[in-house]
């Protein structure tokens, strides 16, 4: 079951215990993971050449928070930390890691961590500019050549099969009579294809363009966007970005099978199962000041 747990109409101490641990390592992890989400403002370029302020913060101080707090919990023996993951989805980013802890019957799994988008920029650089005008004004070339190339074709075609005796045939039989008879279809476009390569321009326009759009992809910035604030699960599976925490508390039915039941009865707890639980807890809450 998921924390915390509902405790209206009881007096279990078990429950407020379960419930306080969850509320105070909450704000422990809050609290100090805000700490590495600082914000800093910068000049960006938009495609349009505007540019605008926007901010970000370094997802890398996160991950080494995380790192850090990793180290910090394999002392407790009892704790078995999972190695700190970084994902990606498209601009949706996830840096987190879980924790989870058996003490006798009891099971405990604790999930850390954030979520938040990436948007892509220009770097605030002329060059931008100018290598853009360049690009418009190569692919401008390239589609008037494209124009006169589709002429050209047109006339050759034309003259080629007015030769062949097709001079006042329908469309619909034409394309009837290039459908059955594949040499002459074949004939046809070898004749538009060489008409292409006598355009050499065409070609080093291309290559042109294609390297100056990659000099443009080395002037993009990532800048990382986050609300942090506090999101559930199902606010991270939806791609909401924030702060995530959770415990699940579960029983151990049995260890060898890795059985475990969300269905408890609280009233059967004892005040050892409720010293042996909050001593465990007492470390990681200290970890996490």
């Amino acid at each position: 079951m998921r924390l915390p747990i509902d405790d209206k109409g009881t007096n279990n101490q078990f429950i407020h215990l379960l419930n306080k641990i969850n509320i105070d390592l909450r704000k422990n992890f809050e609290s100090s993971i805000k700490e590495n989400i600082q914000n800093i403002k910068m000049k960006v370029m938009l495609a349009d050449f505007t540019v605008i302020e926007s901010e970000t913060f370094d997802p890398n101080r996160v991950i080494n928070y995380f790192f850090n707090k990793e180290k910090e919990l394999k002392q407790f023996i009892k704790w078995k930390v999972a190695p700190v993951q970084a994902t990606k989805t498209d601009d949706l980013h996830r840096v987190f890691f879980q924790l989870t802890l058996e003490i006798d019957k009891f099971y405990f799994y604790i999930y850390m961590g954030i979520q938040f988008h990436s948007l892509l920029y220009y770097k605030l650089d002329k060059e931008i500019i100018r290598i853009n005008k360049k690009i418009k004004e190569l692919e401008e070339i390239n589609s008037n050549i494209k124009d006169e190339i589709t002429k050209k074709g047109d006339q050759i075609i034309k003259q080629e099969l007015n030769n062949l005796g097709y001079k006042d045939i329908e469309n619909n039989e034409l394309f009837e009579e290039l459908f059955i008879k594949q040499d002459l279809s074949s004939s046809l476009s070898e004749k538009a294809s060489n008409l292409e390569n006598s355009y050499p321009q065409l070609k080093q326009n291309s290559q042109v363009i294609d390297a100056l759009k990659k000099d443009l992809e080395n002037l993009i910035i990532e800048l990382y966007q986050m609300n942090p604030a506090s999101i559930d699960s199902n606010k991270l599976m939806v791609g909401e970005e924030g702060i995530a925490f959770n415990i699940d508390f579960e029983l151990i039915k049995n260890k060898k099978k890795h059985e475990r039941t969300s269905v408890i009865d609280f009233e059967k707890f004892t005040n050892t199962d409720y010293a042996k639980i909050e001593r465990e807890f007492s470390d990681i809450l200290k970890t996490f000041q």
